[in-house]
């Protein structure tokens, strides 16, 4: 008898877990079909938007991922509320301001510019190109337009954009800039396809090679060493070592040309090297659309720090200083973007 009702007492605890979670599952879906009829209405979306981007604890990225997936809502209307926003942000700031009846309006631009990378089309993304050009717009704003086509371009048209604004006349001037260029597109190879890693990579080896700035030189070379292995231990980044550490720093400049001496120290005991591209016209002219062999596929898997036995005691303080950049890596791209912000006000005075 106990065990018939021990056995009722389960069918029972059953019954009702079962009950509930169909409850649930009823809750859940009444839910979901009001959460879509709210965002039919453009204006609803548009201002869910704006408190998303403007939320100082950051944006709630998978939340607004959710629109697309469960409430019915379209990429065309997701980019044409991010872009109504962005040019209310831009418009308002015109004058220098950088809030306006308490919106923070860059952190606005800048989250609306995000949006539109991340489900651009090819309307889209002539746009962020174009205003990656327009040297009349904040250097911030154009960084982080950059980063949202890197995210949204081909490899082809990576290499393209990063040729173009480290390498050609019509190169980002900005130092900040440039180094926000190389973070921003560490980002981008963190989600890429293999041969989108390869083109990031030939595209910065090339912007390393003609960078004159010693601090931006440094910078980006420590987020390429995190992206290609293969970098980190070629002729040719050794042979850029040298070349900056034998160009004099300007006057004004604190950057001490003696810290690089480890790194060509560490460059020249290595038993092997390996070797990269870094000739401009040879990154043009590639097609990096094509698929990659299966041998350069597995070394773009190959983790940066993987160690290798031969060099492994001499290259045991880079390994560590690799992985440590890996945990902080976002940290330093937030860090660079407010460098630069900061930087644009000394310049330009109190907004």
């Amino acid at each position: 008898m106990k065990f018939f009702h021990v056995c009722l007492v389960v069918l029972l605890a059953f019954r009702m877990s079962e009950a509930a979670a169909q409850n649930m599952d009823t809750d859940s879906e009444r839910a979901r079909k009001v959460w879509t009829e709210h965002f039919r209405d453009d204006e609803n979306l548009r201002n869910d938007l704006l408190d998303e981007f403007t939320a100082t604890d950051g944006a709630d990225w998978e939340g607004i991922d959710k629109l697309t997936r469960c409430y019915s809502v379209s990429e065309d209307r997701l980019r044409s509320a991010a872009m109504s926003l962005f040019e209310e942000a831009t418009n308002l700031s015109s004058d220098g301001a950088s809030h306006k009846d308490g919106v923070p309006l860059r952190l606005l631009a800048n989250n609306a510019l995000f949006l539109l990378g991340k489900y651009a089309d090819n309307t889209t993304k002539s746009f962020l190109l174009n205003l990656v050009a327009d040297k009349s717009r904040d250097g911030v704003l154009r960084t982080v337009a950059l980063s949202s086509y890197l995210h949204a371009a081909d490899a082809e048209e990576a290499t393209g954009a990063l040729l173009r604004f480290l390498v050609s006349p019509d190169r980002m001037v900005g130092d900040m800039e440039r180094s926000g260029a190389y973070a921003f597109a560490n980002t981008a190879w963190n989600e890429s396809s293999s041969e989108k890693k390869r083109a990031i990579c030939e595209a910065l080896q090339a912007g390393l090679a003609h960078e004159s700035t010693h601090w931006v030189f440094c910078s980006g070379d420590r987020w390429l060493c995190g992206m290609s292995a293969k970098y980190a231990r070629s002729e040719e980044r050794l042979a850029m070592f040298e070349r900056m550490y034998a160009t004099p720093v300007p006057d004004g400049d604190l950057f001490d040309r003696q810290s690089l001496v480890p790194q060509i120290e560490m460059l020249r005991k290595l038993k092997k090297h390996t070797s990269v591209n870094t000739n401009l016209a040879t990154a043009i002219a590639h097609d990096f659309n094509q698929p990659l062999p299966e041998e350069e596929r597995i070394a773009l898997e190959t983790p940066p720090n993987a160690p290798d036995a031969t060099d492994a005691a001499q290259e045991k303080s880079t390994e560590t200083g690799r992985k440590s950049f890996y945990a902080l890596a976002a940290i330093a791209g937030l860090l660079g973007v407010l460098a630069l912000w900061f930087g644009l006000r000394r310049k330009r005075g109190p907004a």
